[in-house]
């Protein structure tokens, strides 16, 4: 855990000493990820008791790959990419828990 945090907040620093943003950008940047990456897998997990696993993963790949493709296509587009992220996480999160589970599941050895 100790070398996670090491590692994280070296490349936090080289990235705000590099950047040209200002520190508002930047946290309106990190709130962004989160929206699209934590936020769906956390309300459901802790409202929908049919939240699972797979789901919460599908809602995180989902809402990163969404944003993150709008942002470098069309970054000013007449549809905000952080939305569409949001959205996508909402339904990568249904889908994923509704659907057969195959990530978690334990199988029985005979």
């Amino acid at each position: 855990m100790r070398g996670t945090v090491a590692v994280f907040a070296t490349g936090v620093t080289l990235f705000a000493l590099n950047s040209e943003s200002t520190i508002y950008e930047m946290v309106v940047g990190a709130y962004k990820v989160t929206l699209v990456a934590a936020f769906v897998p956390l309300v459901a997990g802790l409202y929908w008791k049919r939240a699972t696993r797979q789901g919460a993963l599908g809602a995180i790949l989902a809402g990163l790959v969404v944003w993150v493709v709008l942002e470098i296509a069309a970054p000013e587009g007449l549809f905000p990419p952080q939305l569409a992220g949001l959205l996508a996480s909402i339904a990568g999160m249904i889908a994923g828990s509704l659907l057969p589970q195959w990530y978690g599941v334990k199988t029985i050895e005979r």
